[in-house]
């Protein structure tokens, strides 16, 4: 039987806040607008349409902002960028005991291939589920729905693991249970309040816990 383990990206896999906040920065800048705060943390992991809104862009310009960043984020942004330590051998010890990986982020499915590709990470995965560029499937929600259709795989033979509570209230709202890592954006408490399943504090953690929640 096939188990699918889903695993966002950003504040999961790689730690991406400086190439996310400095084109955030560009963005903004470009648009005349205040630059991020030294409390920007939490621009990590959301759509950037509801980042760039809460940034307050009006709603007419988030379109132009979100091109903006993708100026900048394109060409460097993604780089700027690192894997967290342990993350490899990890996947490639899941992988080998059976389990099928997946990317699930709310980031463009082309962002998440460009950055799998340039960290080497992408041979431990078997599918790439992120957002389209117009922003749908941006919502975990939505985006993991969407990936459980495209796997055929039944929910509670799924996990999904991320950093922040939208991953959780995605996973939840798709009955698949989840591992909340406290290593990332998302503090501890959020992931709590959230009901993730299991919370672990380094990437060395995650083998054990997916044996634990998804035995194969």
């Amino acid at each position: 039987m096939r188990r699918i383990v889903f695993f966002d990206l950003d504040g999961t896999l790689t730690d991406a806040g400086p190439g996310i906040k400095a084109s955030i920065n560009y963005a903004l800048n470009k648009m005349n607008l205040e630059e991020l705060g030294w409390d920007s943390d939490w621009v990590v992991g959301p759509s950037l349409w509801g980042t760039f809104k809460k940034l307050g862009v009006i709603e007419e310009r988030l379109d132009e902002a979100v091109s903006l960043y993708r100026d900048r984020y394109n060409v460097k942004g993604y780089i700027e960028n690192r894997v967290y330590e342990g993350i490899p051998d990890q996947l490639a010890t899941l992988k080998s005991m059976g389990y099928v990986l997946c990317v699930a982020t709310a980031k463009p499915t082309i962002s998440a291939i460009s950055i799998l590709e340039y960290f080497e990470l992408s041979q431990h995965f078997s599918y790439e589920f992120g957002s389209n560029l117009d922003g749908s499937l941006s919502d975990k929600s939505a985006l993991l729905k969407h990936a459980l259709e495209v796997t055929g795989i039944d929910p509670k033979d799924s996990l999904m693991i991320g950093d922040r509570e939208y991953d959780i209230f995605g996973a939840k709202s798709n009955l698949i249970k989840s591992i909340g890592v406290s290593y990332g954006y998302g503090s501890k408490n959020e992931l709590k309040e959230a009901h993730a399943d299991c919370l672990i504090e380094t990437p060395m953690e995650l083998v054990g816990a997916v044996k634990q929640l998804l035995p194969i």
